[in-house]
């Protein structure tokens, strides 16, 4: 059947060939089919949940991007290295929003070592270090990077003042996420809460008391009809 498969991928094509999918138990076709010249093939292999470790290897190395995308959204033996290879471009698909940081293999330890290094996306992966601590979110979220505040900006290790000077940042995408902090000081959250604007991010912040909330749904509904006096 791969010699039917046509050379060019069919725009918008994220789903294995179905003949590929009823072989992805099959270790020994997963192998030969992963050295196909055809890239469909090889993308449909790389749709597999499992595969050996050298196939996972192999396409770990292929030339095609999207092969590789598709291994580590796809595939549990999708190789450490490729992954954070992966983390220095790739912010991760509609479908697979937190991949490859939330792949199982994604190596985390020794990330602190990104902590000046001149990619941003790098730098951001100093939050997942398990010896990362709460200064280390601070220093991030003064980089001068939006992509590395926005990812410090959920930090929960983050101290009070500088949720704060986040919520007041250029960026808007680092505010929405300052305001729905926890950490966010009391007087800022109820600054925001009082602009009609900014009250629809800041009413997801966790801290807002429930009360508080079930007080501006009631203020904020509209009012029912009186009833007709039945006299």
């Amino acid at each position: 059947m791969a010699a039917e498969v046509p050379d060019t991928v069919p725009a918008g094509c994220t789903t294995a060939l179905w003949w590929v999918g009823a072989l992805h138990g099959d270790g020994a076709a997963m192998r030969l089919l992963a050295a196909s010249p055809k890239l469909l093939v090889r993308r449909s292999v790389a749709r597999a949940p499992r595969l050996p470790a050298d196939v996972a290897a192999l396409l770990a190395r292929d030339e095609d991007r999207v092969v590789r995308l598709f291994l580590a959204e796809s595939c549990a033996d999708a190789p450490a290295g490729m992954l954070l290879e992966l983390a220095s471009w790739w912010s991760g698909s509609f479908s697979f929003p937190d991949r490859p940081r939330s792949h199982p293999n994604f190596p985390r330890a020794g990330l602190l070592r990104f902590a000046a290094d001149p990619n941003p996306r790098l730098r951001a992966l100093v939050l997942d270090a398990p010896d990362a601590t709460g200064a280390h979110a601070d220093r991030l979220a003064a980089d001068p990077d939006p992509t590395v505040r926005r990812a410090a900006a959920e930090d929960p290790r983050l101290s009070p003042a500088t949720v704060s000077a986040l919520a007041a940042d250029p960026d808007r995408g680092v505010q929405y996420r300052a305001w729905t902090h926890p950490a966010l000081p009391v007087p800022d959250l109820v600054a925001l809460l009082l602009e009609p604007r900014k009250a629809e991010y800041a009413v997801r912040n966790p801290a807002v008391p429930p009360a508080a909330l079930h007080r501006m749904l009631a203020l904020g509904a509209p009012h029912a009809p009186h009833a007709p006096d039945p006299r």
